[in-house]
């Protein structure tokens, strides 16, 4: 079967190949299964049950705002133009709600991967999408009618013109009912072959093209059935060409036609369907980097790449080339080329700045070590994107990385409004506020850290070195307050997590204030001096070996001081006590 042939050599599974590397829609999994609303315009009789369920997305659009309103005609539309026990039309309130959720706009189009993503998650079994654009006459419709399940089951509308977007609306409503006219023949065709039912689904495929000529979906399955029962290379080929004049970005027959013009030893078509797999998918990056690979094993090892400069070079200026182009030199790892093509392509395709452009670009960047331009890649994501968390931690990654303490603790600050429960957040504001001597704040950010439950070990850890630095302090400064504040944090950290680096950071300490303790009390001769002085060296004695093990040098060095030190409180108590 074709779709385990490998690809030059390259022992890949075709179904692997195919399996898209979209982004997931981010949040919607939280949703579980949508409301079941009925459209306005649909009504059912008591018994009946509705037909499949069809979403219409948010359209592509030359004009702001001019693809949600045309989705909303096109809806409206449909609803009245089909019965719900026919095709039941997914409201717009269900699509709002998922998009709304999982912070996307209500009013902007989804790339082709996400809108397959959002109506597998709103359980719809159909959908459209395509794209609206204002002309001189009216308007414009191009695009497609699909299913969600089953590689390759896509089938191009024809474009519909009209002065208004209700005219439009009317005649892609039309052509929808047309293309449907064999759905039933092409889900029969389906579900038969994948129980092995060959004849009866390649019967169910014969009923769907004379119901309607030009459908993909019925030649998908019978390229299946080819494919499944080992036809051959030249039925492949056969069926997948007329697959590919009808619909030239179908992945699946191109996948398919790829194996066999390989078998076939026909190279330039190998090459050529190739290419228009990268085309057809130029968001896949795996998918790039394995057709790349696959190329190159034809023993024309850098195809790839002059193909695509050639057509960019062409074809000044065209966005799609230039994504093409942007994909092939990521894959091919030439990052900084790479990330210089794409800041030319949102020049020429602003919309093509979505989320997925600016991960990659920092990707790009980080793979080329610039991680100043990195950073300002991840800002401007984040400034277009406010409320996407990947953007505000790589602008905290990398503003630490490069000495901006100030926005990273910014980032920090926006991901924590977002999302106050994301682990381990207020420790890293802990930190930043530590390393910048802001005392009261840093601790203010472990007790939040201790409240939401973070690890236990990471906040005695900030919190020891939170007291540390006070230890530190002290020593330079001698102030008495200090010291003890150091203690007093100190001890807060082993009561989150004792730990030896706790217990000995607090024994040294107890030994600097006693022995100063212990020294002014000498001098004036102080009873009381005396005995808080045995009090903080006694204590130091107790903890200062608990940290042995980890700080055996240091401690060989304070422990016969400490010793030496503890006679004299006894002497002093004895003299200056009558």
């Amino acid at each position: 079967m074709y779709d385990t042939q490998p690809f030059g050599g390259l022992n890949v599974k075709a179904r692997q190949l195919a399996a898209t590397s979209s982004r997931v829609l981010a949040g919607l999994v939280l949703l579980g299964a949508a409301n079941v609303l009925p459209a306005q315009q649909q009504q059912l009789q008591r018994g009946q049950t509705p037909g499949p369920r069809f979403m219409v997305p948010v359209f592509r659009s030359n004009e702001r705002n001019m693809g949600w309103q045309f989705a909303d005609q096109l809806r409206e539309r449909m609803g009245g133009d089909f019965m719900g026990r026919t095709l039941w039309i997914i409201v717009k309130s269900d699509i709002d709600n998922a998009l709304e959720q999982s912070g996307y706009s209500k009013t902007e189009p989804l790339n082709p991967n996400d809108s397959k993503q959002l109506a597998n998650l709103i359980r719809a079994e159909e959908y459209v999408e395509g794209t609206i654009n204002k002309t001189d006459a009216g308007y414009e419709f191009e695009g497609y009618y699909q299913l969600v399940r089953g590689d390759g089951m896509v089938q191009p509308l024809p474009k519909v013109s009209g002065p208004k977007l209700g005219d439009v609306a009317k005649g892609v409503s039309t052509a929808i009912d047309a293309a449907r006219k064999p759905i039933d023949e092409v889900k029969n065709c389906v579900l038969k072959w994948r129980q092995n039912q060959y004849p009866g689904a390649l019967a169910d495929a014969a009923k769907g093209l004379k119901d309607y000529p030009n459908s993909v979906m019925a030649r998908v399955c019978r390229l299946e059935l080819a494919n499944s029962q080992k036809w051959g290379a030249d039925s492949i080929i056969t069926i997948g060409e007329e697959i590919v004049k009808l619909h030239p970005d179908n992945r699946r027959a191109l996948l398919l036609l790829s194996s066999a013009y390989d078998e076939k030893k026909l190279d330039e078509k190998y090459i050529g369907t190739l290419t228009k797999l990268l085309a057809a998918d130029p968001t896949n990056v795996r998918l790039i980097e394995i057709t790349v690979e696959a190329i190159a094993r034809t023993g024309q090892f850098a195809v790839a790449k002059p193909i695509i400069d050639e057509a960019v070079k062409q074809n000044p200026g065209d966005p799609n080339l230039i994504r093409l182009q942007y994909r092939v030199y990521i894959a091919i790892k030439d990052y900084a080329q790479a990330a210089a093509i794409g800041e030319e392509m949102i020049k020429t395709d602003t919309a093509a700045a979505d989320t997925g452009f600016f991960q990659r670009q920092i990707g790009a960047y980080q793979a080329a070590n610039d991680t100043a331009k990195a950073l300002e890649a991840a800002s401007r994501g984040a400034a277009k994107y406010p409320n996407n968390e990947t953007f505000w931690q790589l602008i905290a990654q990398f503003a630490r990385q490069t000495g901006q303490m100030p926005v990273a603790l910014n980032a920090y600050q926006k991901l924590l409004a977002l999302n106050p429960k994301t682990p381990a957040l207020n420790l890293q504001i802990a930190r930043i506020y530590n390393e910048q001597g802001e005392i009261d704040k840093a601790l203010e950010s472990v007790k939040a850290a201790q409240a939401a439950g973070d690890d236990k070990a990471a906040v005695a850890g900030i919190a020891t070195a939170i007291g540390d630095k006070l230890r530190k302090q002290y020593e330079g400064d001698k102030n008495k307050e200090t010291g003890l504040r150091a203690i007093e944090v100190l001890k807060m950290a082993e009561s989150v997590q004792p730990s030896e680096a706790i217990y000995f950071l607090t024994g040294l300490l107890q030994f600097q204030i006693g022995a100063a303790i212990l020294q002014e009390a000498n001098t004036a001769k102080s009873c009381d001096g005396s005995k808080e002085a045995k009090n903080y060296l006694t204590d130091a004695e107790i903890n200062l070996p608990k940290g042995g093990r980890q700080f055996g040098t240091q401690l060989a060095q304070v422990l016969p001081q400490l010793q030496q030190m503890n006679t004299y409180p006894d002497q002093m108590i004895k003299a200056y006590c009558k």
